[in-house]
């Protein structure tokens, strides 16, 4: 059953919206969602003429956190976020990677994005999958010889299940109704996978992002992914002094994934961007959203929310806590 907007209602919207600035010339490339040349997949789409508007899609499968893209624009530029993609946009305007004036914020309410590994699982092996439709909140999935009805909900990332932000905080433009879109997570719940983890002994949460990061092929697709890692030089490609060595051992690895993580505490959206990048599969969103309780319980830092509001590495108080100095 549809809680929110159709898809087909949305997608019209979003193809007005784009066509309206460009023609009004108030931005000079609309950033958002496009079909795949695969099943399952959306793909980035740069419009710059209004007559190319037809292409613009939605969905559950618009992944992509397209505010990865704005720093590489100059000029005026248009984008579609869901609830978390404006938080990593937000972060990018109070770190001074794109002028808020530049930027025209077109909010969609999320319905959530779908786990494509997920997915996977549940089709299972067998024939390649050739056709995939989205419609009343199901996912369709046609193959030579099998189609597979799913709920979308069944489906969903992760990040969506703890999300209380599906609408936008910060947007332009709506495409959509905000009173129709997906709940938001309680608060309270919002840090429950995170608290029963840390429940768990010291030897078994080392156990658990060893075997995770173990797999790591140091390709950075992760870093890549993240609208937040836009470093013109990451630390694990300088070779003078060299943070990082190449032998692929787990102590290289864990160094590279503990400082990105670190790197990005309280400013992390849960995007969920490096989880679905990574071509081994590894989730280390667990270490990710233990820095997001810790910077919004330490320090009243929730990111992303607050275009006045510094990172919390970025900034000093005097009051601030320091129990963890001995």
């Amino acid at each position: 059953m549809v809680t929110g907007d159709s898809r087909a209602e949305i997608t019209q919207r979003l193809r007005d919206i784009a066509r309206d600035l460009l023609e009004r010339g108030e931005v000079d490339v609309f950033i958002g969602y496009e079909e795949g040349s695969l099943p399952l997949r959306t793909t980035p789409a740069f419009i710059t003429r209004p007559d190319d508007v037809s292409r613009l899609t939605w969905g559950a499968l618009c992944e992509n956190n397209l505010a990865t893209y704005l720093p590489k624009f100059e000029g005026r530029v248009g984008v579609v976020v869901k609830g978390c993609d404006v938080r990593a946009l937000v972060n990018l305007i109070v770190e001074k990677q794109i002028a808020r004036d530049q930027v025209k914020i077109v909010g969609v309410p999320c319905q959530g994005v779908i786990d494509r590994r997920k997915l996977a699982g549940a089709v299972g092996e067998g024939p390649p999958v050739r056709s995939v439709e989205e419609t009343d909140g199901f996912i369709i999935v046609r193959g030579s010889g099998f189609e597979k009805t799913i709920p979308v909900q069944e489906m969903l990332s992760p990040a969506c299940a703890t999300c209380v932000h599906p609408v936008p905080v910060l947007y332009d433009l709506l495409a959509g109704d905000e009173a129709r879109s997906r709940g938001a997570c309680p608060r309270e719940d919002a840090f429950a996978e995170v608290e029963r983890f840390a429940g768990r002994n010291v030897e078994d949460r080392f156990a658990y992002f060893a075997r995770e990061i173990e797999r790591c092929i140091e390709c950075y697709a992760c870093r890549q992914a993240c609208p937040l890692c836009y470093c013109p030089e990451c630390f694990v490609d300088r070779q003078s002094p060299k943070w990082v060595g190449r032998w692929r051992d787990l102590s290289d690895k864990m160094v590279f994934h503990l400082g990105r993580v670190l790197h990005t505490a309280g400013r992390c959206a849960d995007c969920g961007a490096c989880r679905r990048a990574c071509p081994a599969g590894i989730d280390l969103r667990l270490l990710s959203k233990q820095m997001e309780k810790d910077a919004l319980e330490f320090f009243g830092h929730e990111p992303g929310t607050d275009l006045e509001a510094a990172p919390v590495l970025a900034t000093y108080r005097r009051e601030d806590p320091d129990d963890f100095i001995l």
